[in-house]
């Protein structure tokens, strides 16, 4: 998992493509729950 902070949300690596999320935790949870399917 990695990613950072921006003025717009927190941009995440998913899959190799970067995604924007609202907040680190939300974008935890969804690589979360990525993994497990």
């Amino acid at each position: 998992m990695y990613g950072y902070e921006t003025s717009f949300g927190y941009k995440g690596i998913v899959c190799g493509k970067w995604m924007l999320f609202a907040t680190d935790a939300e974008y935890h949870e969804y690589v979360r729950e990525m993994e497990e399917t």
